[in-house]
């Protein structure tokens, strides 16, 4: 007998909107929790936040992200936290933000 799994799309769209209302509320209360040393580490290295705005780096990456979850933590420096909770925004309005 084989069980019927619902598909990925259905999967994803469930977790997104699980992740964002967490999000949203933990934003809005203004708890966010701070993103651990290495998550820091990873934005600074991953992501052109001081050489490339938001709106063009989600224009050339957008489509490819299904995860993005840094705008759920605070950092230590407020320009890359700007960069980030801006990026997110951008994903959500398109439809691609988890």
């Amino acid at each position: 007998m084989t069980s019927r799994r619902p598909p990925l799309e259905q999967l994803t769209a469930r977790w997104r909107a699980r992740h964002e209302a967490r999000r949203s509320s933990l934003a809005q209360a203004g708890t966010l929790p701070a993103a651990d040393p290495e998550r820091e580490a990873r934005a600074r290295t991953f992501f052109p936040w001081s050489s490339e705005s938001p709106a063009e780096y989600a224009a050339r990456h957008g489509a490819e992200m299904i995860g993005y979850t840094y705008d759920a933590y605070t950092y230590t420096d407020p320009a890359l936290q700007a960069w980030l909770v801006e990026l997110g925004e951008i994903l959500r309005a398109r439809g691609r933000r988890c």
